[in-house]
């Protein structure tokens, strides 16, 4: 009796959950749409207030479609993109290593974390300009110095997640007697996945942002580059037209990669 009495209220349950969930979904899009609508319409009066010198929206609309339609837009995305997947994979790795290490050593630690510490209070700018004294205007001292201003975020995400692991899984892996590789693949490596997708995100994110700034300062070619000569010819429109297709686009990537791999990777953890 009491086992048939609890099946319909489990069956109930069920699409209740599904009711909220898409409830909840409903009002996430909702207020995605408002703040959308918001954001127009205080564009359309900073336009009117400023007498034409801020593009109205249907301006920025053409130039946007203009820029999707032009083959020189995508070959400008493309150069970055490169630019941005070396940097990614190159100080996401090192970051990694190094917050690894300073997490499980202490030695490593007190050498890395003033380095580290300086790392994050050094303006991006300095990077692009150190990296030019010293290679020139050439494709790797871009590269280099988006690297260096990346590098650090990592390791800071990573080492805290590496000191913050449970101690007494350390001590039962050392109980019985887990070699290194075991610990590291089936114990430490559990523990800090979610530091490992935020550290990737993190880097990713700021490898966008923080590329735009080293092409408009060092790089003749690229997305970054476009658009600060956009700016240089008080082009306002094709400029914020520019900016928009490449931050849309390194959103969707964020979403779909990142998102797609981290719901993957880490559903035993939901």
């Amino acid at each position: 009796m009491n086992a048939a009495a609890s099946t319909p209220a489990a069956d109930v349950s069920t699409p209740a959950a599904g009711f909220h969930l898409d409830v909840g979904r409903g009002r996430r899009l909702l207020a995605f749409l408002a703040a959308l609508a918001l954001g127009v319409v205080a564009w359309q009066v900073a336009t009117w207030i400023s007498a034409g010198w801020i593009p109205g929206i249907g301006e920025i609309a053409g130039a946007t479609v203009d820029s999707l339609l032009a083959a020189d837009t995508w070959e400008q995305i493309w150069i970055t993109s490169k630019r941005i997947l070396i940097a990614f994979a190159v100080s996401t790795a090192i970051g990694v290593a190094i917050g690894f290490a300073s997490g499980l050593n202490r030695k490593a630690e007190a050498f890395f974390r003033p380095l580290v510490v300086i790392a994050l209070a050094t303006p991006d700018p300095l990077y692009v300009i150190i990296a030019i004294l010293v290679l020139g205007t050439e494709e790797s001292s871009g590269v280099i110095a988006l690297t260096l201003a990346l590098v650090p975020f990592v390791v800071t995400i990573v080492h805290g997640s590496v000191k913050a692991r449970e101690s007494q899984l350390d001590e039962m892996s050392a109980v019985y007697r887990l070699g290194r590789r075991r610990y590291l693949g089936q114990v430490l490596a559990r523990q800090v996945t979610p530091a490992l997708f935020a550290a990737a995100r993190t880097s990713f994110a700021f490898a966008w942002k923080i590329v735009v700034l080293v092409e408009a300062i060092s790089q003749p070619r690229g997305i970054g580059s476009e658009i600060y000569e956009q700016f240089r010819l008080l082009n306002a429109a094709e400029m914020i037209a520019l900016a928009l297709i490449f931050i849309v686009l390194m959103r969707l990537v964020d979403a779909i990669v990142f998102g797609g791999l981290e719901r993957r990777l880490l559903a035993w953890a939901r």
